[in-house]
């Protein structure tokens, strides 16, 4: 099982707010790492999307039509993504960056009640972390 929670200092704040039981046992490192993603180079991800998941070509094509990354996290954010193929994940990710990741996480620890959302929280923000590293490497 995960342990690790990249949290941003605001993420932070919120995750210290919740019940002393969903903090239990959890580790923090502060994410730290900074990306600035760019309509283009994230239309231009999305438009090489491989996905083998039928209902993720209709999720895709929401994507595409979204006007900013406020509404892309709302539509990750309402979309059941539990069936999804690992590697269909992999490549939706990807092709978002971690842009989105930051309000989904953040959405989440606001109203986190479950050690499965913290769970969710953790497995996002690794995520996030790697897609951050990814994407500082190749990009700058």
């Amino acid at each position: 099982m995960m342990n690790e929670l990249h949290l941003t200092p605001a993420e932070q704040k919120l995750f210290l707010s919740l019940p002393e039981k969903l903090r239990e046992g959890w580790k923090v490192r502060e994410e730290t790492q900074k990306f600035e993603d760019t309509k283009k180079h994230l239309r231009m991800r999305v438009s090489f999307l491989k996905i083998r998941d039928p209902k993720l070509h209709v999720f895709q094509e929401e994507i595409k039509k979204a006007k900013n990354e406020k509404k892309i996290a709302k539509l990750v954010s309402e979309f059941d993504l539990k069936d999804v193929h690992q590697a269909d994940l992999a490549e939706l990710f990807f092709a978002l960056g971690p842009k989105p990741l930051f309000r989904i996480i953040e959405a989440i620890l606001r109203q986190a009640k479950t050690d499965e959302e913290v769970e969710s929280v953790a497995a996002l923000s690794l995520v996030r972390n790697a897609l951050l590293r990814s994407f500082i490497r190749n990009y700058v």
